[in-house]
């Protein structure tokens, strides 16, 4: 009866229930998508999706350098991704992309039947394409009912605000490929070393074939499987008419083409270390790392693969040669760890190479291993320069009047120092060779006549050019510094002889000429800031000097290895042969070289700038001098050549036994005519007398 009761106020009410049971379930679907929604972005949010981007960065020629990222991803637009990459990837992925709103419900009607008779509600997903971009955007990869739900949520406001084109752009931007790579264009460059626009038909159904599950269909670990995989996406494309017989005949008989290695540029990581160190502090770490950056600097790859190979080939020459106790070259994984502030135990090296016209730093080698040791030798090493110091000591003396050919006596001395105790100085070959000229003294790198030639000029003076030309150390006011006792860095070493090397023009040294957003607006944009320090007169006296070190002294190896260029320079080696220094450069080019230990210990009996250093200057230039066209140094107005005396140094007669052409500022230059060889076949009286140039005893 009272069943009746019941089923008679149904029937009399049904519509009220139906309406109620109506408000109910849209309550509960209301609160479910309520919840499923809640922390999920707003549609404002959807408008400004901005995925991280890695920052490039570019050598002077336009080749990548080094990339700094939490994400390996470069955007690329729509129109550069192949069209066969695309429309296989909507075939296999997303069948009916073009015709839903976000949701496939056919394909989650079939998942549905499948994940029942599996047994497993989240075996089979059925996401459409912009339900992937929905979960790489902002969401987990957790096989959830609850995520699925998101999922759907956030692809159906994807759709509303984007149109087809922009979610596949996005898509092809975002999605993760394996193996560190986000994007299509990051794929491209990490499986087959090349830019997504250049991809093969075979290729591009690799990258296709890896998006169902990047770990099973790997073509590095597992290239059976991704080869199948990758004749499957074919076989579908081929199916769909997206490729004609004839390319997929040759796409399945093509290799599966993919590079050996990760492609993922690590060249020059003390020089990239650098430029990261000053974006972080400009722009910030989220720039850097997220930004999307293209930063446009001076390197030169080519040199500076020249540079790193140079310098490790000398380096295992020199632990073959000295057997020293800790070798890299024998252990190329060295896991000994470093020591305090990175220093390393095995023998290091630098090498830094700079344009010397408008200061652009070329090649920067900071170390053996960037992996084993980030202490940039090349700047942040500050040590002795030892007679790598003794141009800027010569340059004071020519700019105060003071010719290459004036003599200075190589003696014994001794002088007061420090505490009242004597300080005897020396040679390095413990010799004296009596009067000489400035410029064979130089030309030999002998210590008494440069320190002879210092307290004549002035220490304060020699600091002051030394300082003018681009060295930031501290430079006391003592004789000892004629023997390199201040430290430097490789950087202000190498840069302050480009003046030299660009007629007395000092150009700031330069890493960065622009950086641009990931939309290509320009952020900051360098130009090289230059300074006249130096008259053009003097730099040319200087260089003129030091090619003589080159072509006849302690750098003469250089010519032996078979390096012919105009070039100058000088060596320099401290005591107890602690720090090998070869500093030399052509006017296109100045390139310096640093090699000893970390902590201060000796680099073996005999291993002088030229044995230890020169080698790694010599094998880097002759590199470079395909690179750029070394010539001769120009010589500029009011500088002339005259044949002298030898012996005299003074205007040569015909009887003079031997005569040498020697370089003067014009007014400087001898007026007299060789007193000791006059009447000798000439007919000449003499004239003039050892006094008309200057002699220091």
């Amino acid at each position: 009866m009272a069943d009746q009761q019941t089923l008679g106020f149904v029937r009399r009410n049904r519509v009220p229930i139906l309406v109620a049971g109506l408000f109910l379930l849209a309550g509960i679907f209301l609160s479910a998508f309520r919840w499923a929604s809640a922390g999920l972005p707003s549609p404002a949010k959807l408008q400004t999706i901005e995925p991280p981007v890695k920052t490039e960065l570019y050598d002077i020629n336009g080749e990548l350098v080094y990339e700094f990222y939490k994400e390996n991803r470069s955007l690329v637009p729509l129109a550069k991704i192949p069209r066969y990459l695309v429309e296989g990837t909507i075939a296999i992925e997303d069948r009916q992309f073009r015709k839903h709103w976000g949701v496939d419900i056919q394909g989650i009607g079939r998942a549905a039947a499948k994940n029942i008779l599996r047994g497993n509600v989240t075996a089979e997903g059925a996401s459409t394409i912009t339900m992937q971009l929905a979960r790489n955007l902002f969401l987990t990869y957790e096989k959830t009912f609850s995520r699925k739900i998101k999922e759907a949520i956030l692809a159906f406001r994807i759709e509303r605000a984007y149109s087809k084109d922009e979610i596949l752009e996005m898509y092809f931007n975002q999605i993760y490929f394996g193996e560190g790579a986000y994007g299509a264009q990051a794929a491209s460059k990490m499986f087959f070393a090349k830019n997504v626009d250049e991809l093969s038909i075979a290729e591009a159904a690799v990258l296709t074939g890896v998006l169902r599950n990047h770990r099973e269909y790997s073509p590095r670990r597992h290239p059976d499987t991704a080869l199948r995989r990758r004749n499957f996406v074919l076989r579908v494309m081929l199916n769909d008419e997206i490729i004609n017989k004839e390319e997929y005949e040759a796409a399945v008989a093509a290799p599966l083409g993919v590079t050996p290695s990760r492609m993922s540029p690590r060249d020059a990581p003390y020089f990239a270390e650098t430029v990261r160190l000053y974006l972080d502090e400009r722009y910030g770490s989220n720039q850097v790392y997220e930004g999307g950056l293209r930063v446009y600097s001076t390197l030169d790859l080519r040199l500076q693969r020249a540079a790193e190979m140079a310098l490790e080939k000398q380096m295992c020459h020199l632990e073959e040669t000295m057997k020293y106790k800790v070798r890299r070259c024998y252990q190329p994984n060295w896991e000994g760890g470093a020591g305090d502030n990175h220093f390393m135990p095995y023998v290091q090296g630098a090498v830094l190479a700079i344009d010397p016209s408008n200061g652009y730093i070329k090649a920067m080698v900071g170390g053996r291993s960037f992996e084993e040791s980030e202490f940039n030798r090349a700047v942040q090493t500050k040590r002795q320069p030892g007679s790598a110091f003794k141009p800027f000591i010569y340059v004071a003396a020519l700019d105060n009047g003071y010719v290459p050919c004036d003599t200075i006596t190589d003696e014994p001395i001794s002088f007061v120092g420090a505490g009242g105790r004597p300080w005897v100085p020396h040679n390095y070959d413990r010799t004296f060779r009596g009067e000489m000229t400035l410029r064979y003294a130089l030309q030999l790198s002998i210590n008494i006549p440069a320190i002879k030639l210092l307290r004549s000029v002035g220490p304060s003076t020699v600091a002051d050019y030394a300082r003018r030309m681009g060295l930031r150390a501290r430079i006391p006011n003592e004789l000892t510094v004629a023997l390199g006792t201040s430290e430097v860095s490789l950087l202000d070493l190498t840069s302050a002889m480009g003046v030299l090397a660009d007629e007395g023009i000092r150009a700031e040294p330069l890493m960065i000429l622009r950086v641009e957003d990931r939309e290509g607006r320009v952020l900051e944009r360098n130009v090289t800031r230059t300074q006249e320090v130096l008259s053009a007169q003097t730099s040319y006296l200087a260089t003129n000097m030091l090619q003589s070190v080159v072509d006849h002294g302690t750098g003469f190896g250089a010519r032996v290895m078979g390096f012919y260029a105009p070039a100058a320079g000088k060596t320099g080696t401290t005591d107890d042969f602690t720090d090998a220094w070869f500093v030399g450069y052509t006017p296109q080019l100045v390139l310096g070289v640093w090699v000893g230990f970390d902590k201060k210990k000796t680099l073996g009996s005999g291993m002088t700038g030229t044995v230890a250093a020169l080698p790694v200057w010599t094998e880097i230039m002759l590199q470079a001098g395909s690179l750029y066209n070394f010539t001769d140094f120009s010589v500029p107005e009011g500088v002339i050549q005259v044949e002298i005396c030898k012996e005299s140094h003074l205007l040569a007669l015909e009887g003079c036994p031997e005569k040498t052409v020697e370089v003067f500022r014009e007014g400087e230059e001898p007026k007299e005519f060789c007193y000791k060889h006059a009447g000798r076949d000439s007919g000449r009286e003499p004239r003039g007398d050892p006094g008309t140039r200057k002699t220091w005893y």
